[in-house]
């Protein structure tokens, strides 16, 4: 095996071997274009959380430099009412003897909302409902009521607003009520 020579102190460069100016000069510029490309496209949105291409977003980098400096952070482009997206929640509540609660969700006019609900064994009482954004405390509007341990259905809002369920345990023991929704809602929550 033959190792390959390397020039001696005595043996001086091949001039023509080395790489010309004008190739180091584009050498140059090409590995200055390429590192600034990767530096707003990567860098700068996994380091500061600031994505003008859109490349980090797409890639996931710009949640990780959002995290890294949440108090610099520009607020998002306002997008028409992002918290209202379609979701899948499920919520168990447990209800004392001949307790209610209500549990309701906020619903644009036109958002549908599939739903499922039933008890651990016992009837309870249930009052499916609407109450309009902005309207008096004691102004809803019933869509579905009666005594069951289950019910389930699809429902699009009327009108803006929270919709939702008020159960009452009829037992004189506790009862678990469990409810699976899906559909374009924000706010699943129990009132107290």
């Amino acid at each position: 095996m033959v190792e390959p020579s390397s020039p001696s102190p005595e043996q001086p460069l091949d001039p023509e071997a080395l790489p010309s100016v004008p190739f180091l000069i584009r050498a140059s510029l090409g590995a200055v274009l390429v590192a600034a490309l990767l530096g707003v496209t990567v860098v700068l949105p996994a380091e500061e959380g600031i994505d003008p291409t859109g490349v980090g977003g797409w890639l996931g980098l710009t949640q990780i430099g959002e995290l890294k400096n949440p108090d610099e952070v520009a607020p998002a482009k306002p997008e028409a009412a992002p918290e209202y997206a379609f979701r899948s929640d499920e919520l168990t509540v447990t209800l004392g003897p001949r307790e209610g609660l209500e549990v309701k969700a906020s619903m644009r006019a036109g958002d549908e909302l599939v739903y499922a609900w039933q008890t651990d064994g016992g009837a309870v009482f249930f009052d499916f409902h609407g109450e309009p954004k902005g309207a008096a405390k004691d102004v809803f509007t019933s869509h579905e009521k009666g005594q069951a341990t289950d019910f389930e259905g699809a429902f699009e809002a009327p009108f803006e607003g929270v919709h939702g369920w008020y159960w009452k345990n009829l037992r004189s023991q506790p009862t678990t009520v469990t409810l699976k929704t899906s559909g374009v809602y924000r706010d699943l929550a129990p009132l107290p």
